[in-house]
């Protein structure tokens, strides 16, 4: 019986893993690639979610699990990756290395501060120095 629920979970493992691995397959077989272990080395358990942004030529917008974003640029005959504002083109070896590279600095930044997790100094800060200030002046004594 042990060996049968053994068994089972396993199969059940590797499936799951499959079934990432066939929803990160549903992006074009070339943006596929270039997410694989040959181009940038990626591994699926960091890319949480890819979404196709519209436009002329399709661009996969990659998210990591740190919250970092990247693009895949599909441009027909070869992939461009747009990573931290740099473009690399993914059929040349040095842009490969350059974009490995970025990748590894990307991945290992933190998470990115929402909106509401603004610290105190920075609201301090953003007073209008030409506003004045909510001090009323002193009244001037009568002559």
């Amino acid at each position: 019986m042990k060996k049968l629920i053994r068994e089972h979970i396993r199969h059940q493992v590797r499936k799951m893993f499959e079934e990432r691995e066939y929803d990160l397959r549903q992006l074009s077989p070339m943006a596929f690639d270039a997410l694989g272990q040959d181009t940038l080395g990626i591994p699926p358990s960091a890319i949480v979610d890819v979404k196709i942004v519209k436009a002329p030529k399709p661009i996969f917008k990659c998210f990591l699990e740190n919250g970092q974003t990247f693009n895949l640029i599909d441009n027909g005959l070869y992939m461009q990756a747009d990573i931290n504002r740099i473009l690399f083109d993914l059929d040349r070896d040095d842009d490969v290395n350059g974009a490995k590279y970025e990748m590894e600095k990307l991945m290992q930044q933190g998470k990115l501060k929402t909106d509401g997790e603004e610290d105190a100094s920075d609201e301090e800060d953003a007073s209008d120095p030409f506003e004045p200030d909510s001090e009323e002046p002193a009244e001037e004594p009568e002559a």
